[in-house]
């Protein structure tokens, strides 16, 4: 069976750490390339952190590519009260081997494209995406999907009615989700399904592996948040559930939808409307209703363990 060929788009990121590391642990699928964009922290951040996960994975082999270091409309916020001051929860690193791209993300991202078919797995703002449609017109057509973490139906996590991802940079995602490319997206309204908890982070740090102790560290600061913020130490696993929708298609219940974006409005910026009438059944977008996190649990550990 051939391997579903991926790059990640991404801003990491605690959440978006344990997404990138199930993705490299899954034979389902081939990551050439991170691509990092500014939004959990910025792009410096992100960049650093994205060669950070991938030097202890033990893969140099994936590309490093910085992309855009601010949304479309400008400057919004970060998210580094949730994620630490550099992303990674402000644990000690050694000084990442991996080299970085001397190319845009953008540009990496295209050429991959026309090397072959692609999915898009996009876990942070979408300002990538959007620059690549409008530097390359057409380009969209010669991508097999965009798989994206983002939006939501009925709350927000960073407004009452914004997701982050989307909050950051609503013009580039009004853009992505309204461009001719097949697009499945995993809203709060899913991903809040997928959790860990402390057993899991025991798990974690019980595996004889580096990446096993440090994925228990970086979580364990999240943890605390979320048990100050909403009263449990869930770990919601927000980015993972787009990775997992593309190792298994199955795995996730969706449904076709036509979703717009706010982009403006005093309270309302960032905003997604999704419209789930079945008139839309066979629409080009798609969003995440269910997924069994027990199953999801089952495979993460499994893939988690496979690293030594």
């Amino acid at each position: 069976m051939a391997r579903t060929r991926v790059v990640i788009d991404t801003d990491p990121g605690v959440d978006d750490a344990v997404a990138i590391l199930l993705a490299l642990a899954s034979p389902e699928i081939e990551v050439l390339a991170l691509t990092t964009v500014a939004g959990n922290v910025g792009l410096d951040k992100t960049t650093l952190n994205a060669r950070r996960l991938l030097q202890l994975a033990r893969r140099g082999d994936v590309t490093v590519a910085a992309g855009c270091s601010q949304p479309l409309a400008g400057p919004s916020g970060d998210a580094s009260e949730v994620h630490g001051n550099d992303g990674l929860s402000d644990l000690e690193w050694d000084e990442p081997q991996v080299p970085l791209s001397e190319r845009h993300a953008v540009d990496v991202l295209a050429g991959l494209i026309n090397d072959g078919p692609l999915t898009i797995v996009a876990i942070g703002p979408l300002t990538n995406l959007a620059t690549l449609l409008e530097r390359h017109g057409g380009i969209e057509s010669r991508v097999e999907r965009v798989v994206l973490m983002g939006g939501a139906s009925f709350e927000g996590n960073v407004t009452p009615a914004a997701e982050f991802n989307i909050w950051v940079d609503p013009e580039a995602a009004q853009r992505v989700l309204s461009a001719d490319w097949p697009v499945t997206v995993m809203p709060l309204d899913l991903t809040h399904q997928a959790y860990l908890n402390d057993d899991d982070v025991r798990f974690l740090r019980g595996l004889d592996s580096e990446v096993g102790r440090r994925l228990a560290d970086i979580l364990e600061p999240l943890a605390r948040v979320h048990e100050e913020w909403h009263g449990n130490r869930s770990l919601i696993m927000h980015d993972s559930m787009a990775v997992y929708e593309v190792i298994d298609p199955t795995a996730i219940t969706k449904q076709g939808v036509t979703i717009e974006v706010e982009t403006g409005g005093q309270h309302s910026r960032g905003a997604t409307l999704i419209d789930r009438r079945r008139v839309h059944a066979d629409s080009r977008v798609q969003t995440g209703l269910h997924v069994d996190n027990e199953r999801f649990v089952a495979l993460l550990r499994k893939r988690l363990a496979s690293y030594t």
